[in-house]
């Protein structure tokens, strides 16, 4: 069931700004996979078409690929969300989108909203931890507090053109030197591993585990 209530044009263009403006969509498939595994390595089959962001107005959106290309396009709202690029004029949409009952459906693939583009660093990550060297807290704009030696954070989603046999976060010292550590969840731990590249940012591999850290 579309949840337009009226089948005026009008009243849809009207209706849809409040219901779309300013919203972030992401792949359902991807959600499912992260809330079942923490793993954005372990989503990336569903990162193809990850993530849809409607503009205030709802008229402009863009749609991201694999969390590293995307495009622009103009929306045209009636009983479809009608997908144009942006930078051809074509008399036919490139996409065609519906909503019903707060999942948006292109295709065959639907999405669900999220709250923030950093959705998975909100869900997972930003805290306050327990650790070897004293208590730390990541924050949501990256930041990092309490170890000195500890600037700002980076949690690795896009894997595509990287191989690798396990999630990665990069963390940055004062001095913008950043170190790449492996990690796992497990219950209330997250698990730090060695990670050793043989291709810097293309090829890596797990070492042995080095640090723990234990939400607060």
């Amino acid at each position: 069931m579309i949840v337009f209530s009226c089948k005026s044009e009008t009243n849809q263009e009207t209706m849809l700004p409040e219901t779309l403006g300013n919203t972030i969509w992401v792949n359902a498939k991807y959600i499912e996979t992260l809330e079942r595994t923490k793993s954005p390595l372990q989503a990336k089959p569903f990162a193809d078409t990850v993530m849809i962001n409607f503009d205030a107005k709802a008229d402009t959106a863009s749609i991201v690929w694999n969390f590293h290309e995307g495009s622009s396009y103009t929306i045209k709202k009636g009983e479809k969300i009608l997908f144009f690029n942006a930078y051809e004029a074509k008399s036919k949409p490139e996409f065609e989108a519906t909503l019903t009952n707060e999942v948006l459906k292109i295709g065959n693939s639907l999405f669900n909203k999220v709250d923030t583009t950093g959705f998975i660093e909100k869900k997972y990550w930003i805290g306050k931890y327990s650790t070897s060297k004293g208590n730390i807290e990541l924050k949501y704009d990256g930041k990092i507090s309490g170890i000195d030696s500890l600037s700002t954070y980076y949690v690795w989603n896009d894997y595509i053109t990287t191989q690798t046999d396990i999630d990665l976060i990069d963390f940055y010292a004062k001095s913008n030197k950043s170190t790449t550590y492996g990690y796992k969840f497990t219950r209330n731990e997250i698990i730090f591993y060695e990670f050793f590249w043989s291709e810097e940012g293309l090829i890596g591999k797990v070492g042995k585990e080095i640090f723990r850290w234990k939400k607060i």
